[in-house]
């Protein structure tokens, strides 16, 4: 798939990522969400709850609001160890409120996509005490909508041994 080089296709790309994880999810069991094994010891819900971290801090509050993450995120400790302690801090989260969670997210970061000016989007820029610059439109590919799609495969598995 190619870049997107305008806000409209940056949009449609988030829309055409969300329908597919939204699809999945769907699709799946709420009796099986919360069971080991979609991902190694994660669940389905683990999982969501993974991609909401990554929603809320990296898409929504970096990329689109210029809001540093908390210090945790700017650790520099490997992403599988990273990673791990999201899931030790997730883990415990009803399935109830990791599933709402996950809309509100997603409803928040189209809508303020949606609001800001393409320029803004697509202009390198930096956050005070993050530790590099970025492109809205890169962050949100690579943390929210393109790590909806690095998730999908596990999802679809998940999903065709449990129906």
């Amino acid at each position: 798939m190619p870049e997107p080089s305008s806000k409209s296709e940056l949009i449609q790309a988030m829309l055409d990522a969300r329908a597919k994880l939204d699809s999945l999810i769907e699709q799946i069991p709420r009796s099986t969400m919360a069971l080991p094994g979609a991902s190694h010891e994660w669940s389905v819900k683990d999982i969501v709850a993974h991609i909401n971290s990554y929603d809320r801090w990296l898409a929504l509050g970096v990329a689109l609001r210029g809001q540093k993450p908390p210090d945790s995120w700017l650790e520099g400790i490997p992403l599988d160890q990273f990673n791990h302690r999201l899931f030790l801090e997730n883990r415990n989260l009803p399935l109830d409120e990791v599933v709402h969670e996950s809309q509100d997210l997603w409803y928040h970061i189209l809508q303020e996509t949606q609001a800001l000016p393409e320029a803004y989007l697509f202009s390198e820029r930096s956050v005070e005490g993050f530790p590099y610059k970025f492109r809205p439109c890169d962050m949100l590919k690579s943390e929210s909508y393109g790590h909806y799609r690095d998730h999908v495969p596990a999802l679809t598995s998940w999903l065709d041994k449990h129906q």
